[in-house]
């Protein structure tokens, strides 16, 4: 039998997918019992997933009005974008030798999943399924780190940054991004991490310069 916890985080995993994905655009009016009955639980852990989620600034609580997803700026974004480069161009210049040697199976199979992934696309959903996969990338590079802190807190930063891209459909080229992922994996196998940091540093920046264009 799910517990109220269990319902809370059931309840927060999916709005806050529907706001990264813009599947509910900034500025909607959010309403907790709809949440509820579409989730098949109370409203009592959407209520605490809504709290939850306002402090991670992804929702704005008017009090005794009204519940909506927090609008984004582009200043938002530049200061994303800062704490990301700061943050994960870290994680990799210090990788050592040996977390490449601990991590290599699964950096073979990634660098051989972004070979092969779909590139050619005009579909909104191919499309999509490919800014998961860029998330998830991102954030299996910051599992090579040892730092678990670290990781939760970078982690909600590609998922901020990532609202950017969702809301900037088809303005993005989807080779661009393969090759900068595989020149960064590439110089990781290769033990190069001042290499692998400059191609990430280049990618977050990049992404930065796109993410402005488009909004």
């Amino acid at each position: 039998m799910s517990t109220n916890k269990d319902n809370k985080i059931v309840a927060l995993n999916y709005i806050k997918e529907q706001i990264i994905t813009c599947a509910i655009p900034p500025g909607t009016t959010l309403q907790a019992d709809e949440i509820a009955a579409h989730l098949k639980i109370s409203k009592t852990p959407v209520r605490e997933a809504l709290l939850e989620l306002q402090y991670e600034n992804y929702v704005t609580i008017i009090p005794r009005k009204k519940t909506i997803v927090s609008p984004i700026s582009l200043k938002d974004l530049e200061y994303i974008y800062e704490a990301r480069s700061l943050n994960e161009i870290a994680i990799i210049s210090n990788l050592t030798p040996e977390d490449i040697d601990n991590h290599r199976e699964k950096l073979l199979k990634l660098e051989h999943q972004w070979k092969n992934i779909p590139v050619d696309t005009d579909s909104k959903n191919a499309y999509m399924d490919f800014l998961k996969q860029d998330t998830i990338f991102h954030i299996q590079l910051l599992n090579l780190s040892k730092n678990p802190h670290l990781i939760r807190f970078c982690s909600e930063l590609i998922y901020k940054s990532q609202r950017f891209w969702y809301m900037a459909l088809f303005n993005n080229s989807l080779e661009t991004i393969r090759s900068e992922h595989l020149a960064i994996l590439r110089a990781l196998l290769s033990k190069n991490m001042n290499e692998a940091a400059a191609c990430a540093q280049k990618h977050i920046s990049i992404s930065k310069a796109v993410s402005i264009l488009s909004n």
